[in-house]
């Protein structure tokens, strides 16, 4: 691990993805964007007690606007409780990362024009504007920079000798608050 940054304003850091690293990110993966249990029987509940309610509404009183608007927010709020807590497509990009990056080294900088990643061994390197960045994420192993739906950075904690110092870089020169998840 090379735990080297040369100014305030450019990190490096190199290191090789190890499997805990990458189920690490299986499990951010796995959690982003899904709903918490309690929050899904919040929705059913509501949602289930709102479409009764708007329903008999409907038709004891006849038709309205309002009406058929509660009841149609009321129905989505039951679906968001039944939706299903696995991502679609998940499987196939948690394997490409698996099968790209598992033991590959790979070497990071981050300076004014960006965040530059280059897998040992690759021709081609991804290079990403800090306005192509459109989430930060991080769990207390690793700091991960979205560019895509798919398309993520991973970058090990370990190998920075600064965590915090990138931290408020990332979060100043993308505009954006790390999003924190306990896995």
């Amino acid at each position: 691990m090379d735990h080297s940054q040369t100014s305030p304003s450019a990190f490096r850091a190199e290191f090789t993805y190890t499997d805990p690293i990458l189920s690490d990110f299986e499990a951010l993966y796995g959690k982003k964007g899904t709903v918490s249990l309690p929050a899904r029987i919040l929705c059913g509940v509501l949602g289930t007690v709102g479409a009764v309610y708007f329903g008999v509404e409907l038709y004891t009183q006849g038709l309205s606007i309002a009406r058929v608007g509660y009841l149609i927010l009321c129905s989505l709020m039951i679906l968001v409780a039944l939706s299903s807590r696995k991502r679609s497509g998940s499987d196939e990009t948690l394997k490409k990362y698996r099968k790209h990056y598992l033991n590959q080294k790979v070497s990071f900088r981050i300076d004014e024009n960006g965040v530059e990643m280059k897998l040992q061994g690759q021709k081609n390197f991804a290079r990403s504007k800090f306005s192509q960045i459109y989430s930060l994420l991080e769990t207390e192993r690793c700091f991960y920079f979205v560019i895509k739906g798919k398309a993520y950075y991973i970058l090990s904690k370990d190998a920075l000798a600064d965590p915090d110092g990138l931290r408020r870089y990332m979060e100043r020169q993308c505009r954006k608050k790390f999003q924190s998840f306990q896995l």
